[in-house]
């Protein structure tokens, strides 16, 4: 029955030192900073930097957008078709007479 007591006893012991050997590994993994934690850390530096980047390139479209004129159509009256706006209009071209001799 001795036996048997310390056999038992030294296993809960031996059980518990591990147990707690895995413990400190666990919170130095989980407390201490690593590796990984400087990466996350790094992107949400360039997150936020970005995110400040992107409303105040927002704020200069809204501006942009109220100081600009409406945008317009240009529809062909013959055909119905939406046309480009021209900046330089071409000049017309004349019809050449071709002389057909006979």
């Amino acid at each position: 029955m001795q036996a048997w007591l310390i056999k038992f006893a030294a296993t809960r012991i031996i059980k518990t030192i591990k147990h707690q050997i895995d413990l400190k590994k666990i919170d130095k993994y989980v407390n201490k900073p690593n590796e990984l934690d400087k990466q996350m850390k790094q992107v949400h530096k360039n997150v936020t930097k970005n995110g400040k980047n992107i409303e105040e390139l927002e704020k200069e479209v809204a501006i942009l957008k109220k100081n600009s004129h409406p945008q317009s159509d240009w529809i062909c009256l013959e055909c119905g078709c939406k046309a480009k706006k021209v900046e330089k209009p071409t000049k017309k071209r004349r019809k050449r007479k071709i002389n057909k001799e006979k």
